[in-house]
């Protein structure tokens, strides 16, 4: 019979900040800022919605932050509400992660194999499922290797990526700018919904500040790195967001950045030439091939969670020794390739924001809740500001929940249904275990 096992607390600050930032830049920051454009067509406005937005993600982060550091686990917000709430309001939101993650990680997949094809890879038959498919199990075999190795991979991919935009914002700033000036705009170029659209749409380019949660058994001295890990890692990422549209809007003109779908890729291609194609094209893949890594390792932290708490077989619980939940990851993996081969998570990613949204609300509710309940649970990092704080994240996080649904009310409404549909049908396959399945005490080394 495998020995469970126990996560190797060997990971730092680095790995934490790494783990933020790497986790969230890709995509999003290449393709959103046309789309906020397009809604208004004020610079100041512009910055102000990319702005916001960061001061909410950093408002929800410090939430995150105290019950990471209140409550190390590598559950992360399944342990948080399992314990304020119960355990099967907790594995509900476990589960709706899980299985958000799934999706992710199936779609990351395919749009790796997707840019290495425009790269001049050879696609030997396999297309970009097939390519996507390799590219999952490189990743695992990278990472089987051991909890240091994905770690410093971590870091390695962060400094990659924000080197990249910070050089490309100094390309952009460098030139003499738009031709044609940026005409003066009304205060808004749309209706509000519009701008909710381009508030949701600037929320999703930071999904994924969260995960690094996932890691608080592994990260040393977690009431401290957690903390500072969410705290600075969303810092960093909203200036380096503030900055990539302060150039763009400099280079190209909030009416060329609207009428773009892929605004950096076109303000690089004025600031350097006609290298910027396969720049941004290499920026890209490597972007999303650490979003999808990322992604495959905090994902089996949640699963390993799940089962050492008696939810998924004993299997999943099992830790090598080198520290790598070695059957969850290779459950992830597997569970990632079946929606890859079948092309659902295409329909299926465009339903998770709704939900996504929603699970966080749940998260502050358990922060509020464990504050009335538990007032002597040491708190090594308190939310400033507390209350108004929370109810600011709760208040703008239901606005964006309303938004999600009134933009694609069926998918939204699919959405939900299809994750309260597969979490009822855990909930009920487990039976009683689902009422006891709660994560492990704390001890003296969590502290």
């Amino acid at each position: 019979m495998l020995k469970q096992g126990r996560l190797l607390r060997v990971l730092g600050l680095a790995f934490g900040l790494a783990a933020v930032v790497g986790g969230v830049i890709g995509q999003g920051i290449l393709r959103s800022p046309g789309v906020v454009a397009a809604a208004t067509g004020s610079p100041s406005l512009i910055l102000a919605l990319w702005a916001g937005v960061g001061l909410l993600v950093l408002a929800a982060g410090m939430c995150y932050a105290e019950l990471a550091a209140a409550i190390p686990r590598a559950g992360g917000f399944y342990a948080y509400v399992a314990r304020a709430i119960g355990p099967r309001v907790g594995i509900a939101v476990g589960l709706a992660g899980l299985f958000g993650s799934l999706l992710s990680l199936a779609i990351l997949s395919f749009v790796i194999g997707e840019f290495l094809i425009r790269l001049g890879i050879p696609e030997s038959g396999f297309g970009p499922q097939g390519i996507g498919l390799l590219a999952l199990a490189g990743f695992c075999m990278v990472n089987a290797l051991g909890t240091r190795v994905s770690g410093g991979l971590q870091v390695g991919f962060a400094a990659f990526k924000g080197s990249v935009l910070i050089a490309l914002v100094i390309a952009l700033l460098a030139n003499p700018g738009s031709v044609s000036p940026t005409q003066p705009a009304s205060v808004l170029r749309s209706d509000w919904i519009a701008i909710g659209t381009a508030l949701v749409v600037i929320w999703n380019t930071f999904n994924g500040w969260q995960n690094v949660v996932f890691f608080a058994e592994e990260v040393d001295d977690p009431g401290r790195n957690i903390p500072r890990s969410l705290v600075f890692g969303i810092l960093a990422i909203t200036a380096i967001y503030l900055l990539v549209n302060f150039a763009l809007i400099h280079t190209l003109g909030t009416a060329d950045m609207a009428g773009s779908k892929l605004a950096v890729a076109d303000a690089a291609g004025l600031a350097i030439g006609e290298t910027a194609d396969v720049a941004i094209a290499i920026f890209s893949v490597i972007s999303v091939a650490a979003i999808a890594n990322y992604m495959l390792v905090s994902a089996s932290r949640l699963l390993f969670s799940l089962a050492r708490a008696g939810l998924f077989p004993a299997q999943m619980a099992y830790v090598d020794p080198r520290g790598t939940p070695l059957f969850a990851m290779l459950a992830i993996a597997l569970a990632a390739s079946g929606f890859l081969l079948t092309g659902t998570y295409l329909t299926l990613v465009s339903m998770q924001a709704p939900s996504t949204i929603l699970a966080l609300i749940v998260v502050m509710a358990a922060l509020v809740i464990l504050r009335r309940r538990e007032p002597d649970l040491a708190r090594p990092f308190r939310v400033p500001l507390y209350p108004f704080s929370v109810g600011f994240v709760i208040l703008f996080a239901s606005a964006l929940f309303v938004v999600s649904l009134i933009q694609d009310p069926i998918s939204g409404a699919l959405g939900l249904l299809v994750n309260g549909g597969l979490i009822a049908a855990v909930l009920i396959l487990a039976g009683e275990r689902a009422k006891e399945a709660r994560p492990p005490d704390l001890n003296e080394d969590d502290q």
